[in-house]
């Protein structure tokens, strides 16, 4: 009779050991997507961001790298819907805000774009990526001056390489 016990007890624990290996839970996913990402693997990287996401629908940092991946394979209305659960989760993320208007921008709704390129700034202004974002939508808009402040201010926030490229790029605009 203790045999019988003995062996249900492990068949639970067996059990749960795989149940539990095999669920690895939304940070565990996350970490997987930005490893796939990492060796260009898009499809496991979006499978990986997808669990994550399954498992807990406001993670923010995976809805970010989700909305990144829809953004790069012309998916942009989905890619805002990711943007907004991470800006949500994560209202100081300002790479989320711009990449949300570069999204809005692809979908013709310059208002909205704007909107989220100037929130991008307001929450991140020491990000240089996000002036080269908000610049790059100007440019494509004609707005020229404001094209090169944006470029301006993200010179003197960027690294030297950085600074060096961005310095080439206004040479031309002026």
């Amino acid at each position: 009779m203790q045999l019988t016990r003995l062996l249900q007890v492990f068949t639970v624990a067996a059990f749960l050991g795989a149940t539990t290996a095999a669920w690895a839970g939304p940070e565990e996913d996350y970490r997987k997507g930005l490893n796939a990402r990492a060796a260009n693997d898009v499809v496991g990287a979006m499978a990986s961001f997808t669990a994550a996401l399954d498992s807990d629908p406001g993670h923010a940092d995976a809805a970010f790298e989700r909305g990144r991946l829809l953004l790069l394979i012309g998916e942009p209305l989905n890619a805002i819907a990711d943007f907004t659960t991470a800006v949500i989760g994560n209202p100081g993320n300002g790479q989320a805000y711009a990449l949300r208007g570069q999204a809005k921008a692809t979908l013709g709704d310059g208002k909205g774009a704007a909107a989220d390129f100037d929130k991008a700034i307001d929450v991140s202004p020491a990000d240089f990526e996000v002036y080269v974002r908000r610049a790059t939508y100007r440019l494509k808009a004609g707005q020229i001056p404001a094209a090169i402040e944006d470029l301006e201010k993200a010179q003197e926030l960027s690294t030297p390489a950085n600074a060096a490229e961005i310095g080439r790029t206004l040479d031309k605009l002026r």
